[in-house]
């Protein structure tokens, strides 16, 4: 069921590895911007992003993880990640983030587009993403891949962070 890459024209999704601590720490979990709308609070160290990334590393071994990092197939570099964090009804929800030096060129559009192909390749018919209403960026990326937009809900972001948010939900169906 699950891939172990996506290819794109300009990316190449791939498994998370342990080796790539570094540069989840200092290319995205370590910084408060990108970590501003998302369900986690910034790390302060690279101990944090190693206990997450070993918690990932052994969700692999579900067959039901998707999970991916995103790489720039020009340069090598892992500039954010890409997975289903939930199911609703059944239906993936789809989560991601991205290095702030690499936001507005389009690669999450990329990369999002690739996931929802695959999980529509493999039987899903139905795929949820929710995004802060405050996430300007984040909505742009969900719409330019054509969900559509459904409802919003205020609810507490998550158990690591307890702040009240309101999201808009998004689907889109085979």
């Amino acid at each position: 069921m699950n891939k172990d890459e996506l290819i794109t024209e300009r990316l190449l999704l791939r498994k998370l590895k342990k080796d790539d601590v570094e540069s989840i720490f200092y290319n995205w979990a370590s910084d408060p911007e990108v970590s501003r709308y998302v369900t986690w609070p910034t790390h302060d160290n690279i101990e944090q992003t190693q206990q997450i990334l070993d918690f990932w590393l052994k969700e692999y071994e579900n067959p039901k993880t998707i999970r991916y990092g995103i790489v720039v197939k020009e340069t090598g570099e892992l500039i954010g990640a890409i997975d289903v964090v939930d199911y609703v009804d059944d239906n993936p929800e789809i989560g991601y983030c991205l290095s702030r030096k690499h936001w507005n060129k389009g690669y999450m559009s990329e990369a999002c587009s690739a996931l929802v192909e695959h999980l529509f390749a493999i039987g899903y018919q139905t795929i949820v993403i929710e995004a802060d209403e405050d996430n300007i960026g984040s909505n742009r990326v969900i719409t330019k891949c054509g969900f559509e937009f459904t409802h919003k809900e205020t609810k507490q972001c998550s158990s690591l962070k307890p702040d009240v948010i309101t999201v808009n939900w998004y689907k889109k169906s085979k």
